[in-house]
């Protein structure tokens, strides 16, 4: 055993950025970008989701996996979701 910690960096939070410039946040961070299932990373669209999620610690060279979109506007907030089990009651 060689007594060596691996260096761990911080997973940046990347949802709502646009693919491109998510990739190249992830790399920036000694992290390695994805498309879901080890495919190639994203290269349109805007980042709906990611795993690990933002601020947790990983290994230097691990993966983050990125869901990206077509359509949409990076870091714009899209419209509330609704619950369908959730029903408005009178006041």
């Amino acid at each position: 055993m060689s007594g060596q910690l691996p260096e761990i960096t911080e997973v940046p939070d990347v949802v709502g950025f646009d693919a491109r410039e998510a990739c190249a946040i992830v790399r920036s961070a000694g992290l390695v970008p994805y498309g879901p299932d080890y495919t190639a990373e994203p290269e349109s669209g805007v980042v709906m989701a990611q795993a690990p999620i933002a601020n947790a610690g990983a290994e230097c060279g691990a993966a983050v996996f990125l869901w990206a979109a077509r359509g949409g506007h990076a870091h714009e907030p899209g419209p509330p979701e609704k619950d369908p089990g959730k029903t408005l009651e009178p006041a």
